[in-house]
């Protein structure tokens, strides 16, 4: 229990420095500054299946930059420091950067788990772990401390009973955590619990079970789970380069999911394709699935909200201190503009 106290403090602490960096007047030139990576991302995809180049076509003006992880804490200390402009994470980092002074804003929704996909802990077929009360005395894995798997897992450790302090949690990459599982170096794993490909893999490899009730939908219900934005300040000095960045990911979502209903294994044949052009681990194409669908076009108040409560009723935020409309908008956003006008809410 100690060292996760002393693994959370770190991370505040470097929160709280990271909140004050500006990115200098060259790094905030207007250019949007996007990661390179060796995994697809949507706009490569849509291009893949449809021969349309949605970045190009919205006439935005971006550069790849490479070597640098846009996700969680690690996108949030980029565009914090000015490397990027552009991050992605679940909400409980959104706010506990906000709350320690980081301008920064979610304005496109991320992740969301459909109804019809499994997620949740995962154990050896041959474990004594049948439920969430079985985990007392047992060593849990999530991807960091202090953020969304943690605290999911300590909701339903509470839920049923299981006295928190009686479970090691601890941090383990989410790429190694199939393998330190079959090693017996852990007795479970939790990043799981939001389903995905790290998910999906385990159990095609065999030998592992899922336990009942331990996904973040048992804990949380529908909700769109991450966002990705930008500093505050890169929105207001440049509203029209973020309204077409936001406007060419619905343009490629809506591509990929109307690919992916009407033949889902030519969208993983793309989904390789590009991974293998790229260096990139092609083999997981097989587990491809879309993190969005029509349901989930923009950020609701309710999805953010929760984790906001939840902080409130830990003591880790005052009454007040955060709220939904701090952490994201979605002025930008094509579908929640349609939607408005056709409310007539505005003109």
């Amino acid at each position: 229990m100690r060292k996760n106290i002393r693994a959370l403090a770190v991370f505040m602490v470097i929160l709280a420095g990271l909140a004050g960096c500006k990115a200098s007047p060259e790094q905030d030139s207007g250019v949007i500054r996007i990661t390179i990576s060796t995994v697809p991302n949507e706009w490569e995809l849509a291009d893949e299946l449809s021969g349309r180049d949605v970045l190009k076509e919205s006439g935005l003006n971006y550069e790849m930059v490479p070597s640098l992880d846009s996700s969680g804490l690690n996108g949030m200390m980029a565009i914090l420091g000015g490397k990027l402009d552009i991050a992605g994470g679940g909400w409980v980092g959104w706010i506990n950067v906000r709350a320690r002074g980081g301008k920064i804003k979610a304005v496109l929704p991320g992740y969301a788990l459909p109804e019809d996909k499994k997620s949740g802990i995962l154990v050896l077929k041959d474990s004594n772990i049948y439920s969430i009360k079985d985990l007392k005395g047992k060593t849990v894995a999530v991807n960091i401390l202090g953020l969304t798997g943690e605290y999911t897992l300590r909701l339903l450790l509470k839920k049923y009973g299981v006295p928190e302090d009686s479970v090691t949690i601890i941090p383990v990459p989410t790429n190694n955590q199939e393998q330190a599982l079959r090693s017996h170096q852990l007795d479970a794993v939790a990043d799981t619990m939001c389903g995905g490909t790290s998910f999906d893999r385990a159990l095609d490899h065999g030998g592992v079970r899922l336990l009942p009730n331990s996904g973040n939908r048992d804990v949380q219900g529908e909700n769109v789970a991450t966002g990705t934005g930008f500093r505050e300040e890169f929105i207001e000095k440049h509203p029209d380069q973020v309204k077409r960045f936001v406007e060419a990911n619905e343009e490629a979502r809506d591509i990929i999911w109307e690919n992916y209903t009407k033949d889902s294994e030519r969208v993983r044949r793309a989904y390789a394709a590009i991974a293998k052009r790229k260096g990139g681990n092609a083999e997981l194409a097989k587990y491809y699935s879309p993190g969005f669908s029509p349901d989930h076009r923009f950020i609701k108040d309710s999805d953010v909200q929760w984790w906001i409560d939840l902080l409130v009723s830990q003591g880790k935020l005052k009454p007040g201190q955060i709220t939904a409309s701090d952490i994201y908008t979605n002025k930008f956003n094509p579908s929640y503009t349609k939607i408005k006008k056709h409310k007539g809410e505005i003109q």
